[in-house]
This record gives structure tokens, sequence and C-alpha cells, in this order.
């Protein structure tokens, strides 16, 4: 669940990047908020991942 959380706050990064590059959005807030949204979802990717690899671990042994 949480990786679909972080692939669409990263989706969410991109789009509002894309649309700073488009000029629909002109504000330096806009790439601040894409930024750390791109970041954020893939922490959450990350985090997710390891605590998938930690379960995995756990039932192999």
């Amino acid at each position: 669940m949480t990786t679909r959380i972080g692939a669409l706050i990263i989706l969410a990064g991109v789009a509002l990047i894309v649309a700073r590059a488009l000029n629909w959005v002109d504000s330096e807030a806009a790439d601040i908020a894409a930024t750390l949204g791109i970041v954020v979802g893939a922490l959450a990717i990350a985090i997710d991942g390891e605590n998938a690899d930690a379960s995995g671990k756990a039932s192999s042994e």
C-alpha cells in the first residue's frame, strides 16, 4: 500500500514539474513542492521495500 502512495506522490511531483515547465504554474514554491514530493515518495517506496525485505528474510529462516 505504501508503494502505491509513494508512486502517486512521485507522479504528482512530476506533474507539478511538467506544469512548471509549461508555465501553467509560476512560483518557486511549486519547484520546492515538486522536489520534496519526489523525495518523500521515493522514501516511502524505499521504506516499504525494506519492510518487505525484512519480512521475507524472517520467513525464510
